[in-house]
């Protein structure tokens, strides 16, 4: 049974996740030559039959080697958010230092969970960006062996599932399955790593009656929140709905064969408990898998309560960490 502090920890999950925030050939975007942009590539048609899309940047360098690439993938609880970077100076940086590093970035749209999309699609969808983006490497001058992701919150889960699932897992769609979906390491900023621990799911009868009385909101919150990422409901189709969470969860795809990765996560998270990223940490260190694990004192979800120069250390550990990855020469940046 879960104590009301536990529970009250679901509340800030579920209000902050809810208030957060096939092609295989490339087609035209929107090409913005100053800052080699090329933005709104349709990388998938979702089967609703809606344009998925991604940004691609490119350093503003002549190089005489392809770009490493990083591949970001928003947050907003699975059911919020875009592919934008400028409007939060905390990824608005990130690219920026990236760039200025020679590292290409991509910023990726998936489908949202809603009423009639759930949980793996969205994973789906990630794993088809990175297919699209092996297929058209050579368009954008993108370094094939030096792909990356980075996530936040959601995307932080979703990414780390990518990272981490084999070939044969999250297929997406047939007309990309051709193309590899490996990645060299993944960047994970507080993302959720057991799904039904993170909604509470075998919380006691007595508990969940409490609240269900008393915090009505709440609870009906959680139950929206369980329908729209499994298709399932928690009190008629529990079990389906446990078995779809463990199989989106990240925790359970770490192994020998699992990639670098670097976790992020704030010790003051009400959203997305600090001790899930715990777990991931023991994991990785069990199967011996290169990991750090950056605590970030007092940071709560999102990082919106440490100051600017915080976010800078955090952004410049971010870069260091990938350039690790990748050591790559031969970059001249050209100034304009």
């Amino acid at each position: 049974m879960f104590s009301a502090k536990q529970f009250r920890a679901l509340c800030a999950v579920l209000i902050g996740c809810l208030c957060s925030a096939s092609l295989a050939i490339a087609q035209p975007g929107t090409v913005t030559s100053s800052i080699k942009a090329f933005e709104n590539l349709v990388y998938k048609i979702s089967p609703g039959k809606s344009e998925l899309k991604l940004d691609v940047f490119l350093p503003d360098t002549i190089a005489d080697k392809n770009f490493p690439l990083l591949i970001i993938i928003h947050g907003g609880g699975w059911a919020l958010g875009d592919k934008t970077l400028e409007t939060i100076y905390y990824m608005k940086k990130l690219k920026q230092e990236l760039l200025n590093n020679g590292i290409a970035v991509a910023s990726i749209d998936y489908s949202l969970v809603s009423k009639d999309v759930h949980l793996p699609t969205p994973v789906e969808d990630c794993k088809d960006a990175i297919k699209w983006l092996y297929a058209n490497a050579t368009q954008y001058n993108l370094d094939t062996t030096n792909f990356g992701l980075w996530g936040g919150s959601a995307g932080g889960h979703l990414a780390l599932l990518a990272a981490y699932s084999g070939k044969e897992q999250f297929k997406g769609d047939s007309l990309l399955m051709q193309y590899p979906s490996q990645v060299k390491y993944v960047v994970d900023n507080f993302g959720p790593t057991e799904m039904n621990d993170l909604l509470r799911v075998d919380a006691g009868k007595f508990t969940t009656f409490i609240f269900k009385i008393f915090f009505r909101k709440i609870y009906n919150v959680r139950e929206r929140l369980s329908f729209a990422l499994t298709g399932y409901h928690l009190k008629t189709d529990k079990e389906k709905l446990k078995e779809i969470n463990h199989a989106c969860s990240p925790l359970y795809y770490v192994s020998e064969n699992a990639v670098p990765t670097l976790i992020f996560h704030g010790t003051k998270d009400r959203v997305v408990p600090y001790a899930q990223s715990e777990k991931l940490k023991a994991l990785l260190d069990r199967d011996h898998i290169e990991n750090e694990f950056v605590t970030v004192a007092k940071g709560d979800h999102g990082f919106n309560n440490i100051s600017q120069e915080e976010t800078d250390k955090l952004v410049d550990k971010t870069v260091e960490f990938i350039k690790g990855r990748n050591k790559q020469e031969g970059y001249r940046l050209v100034s304009h």
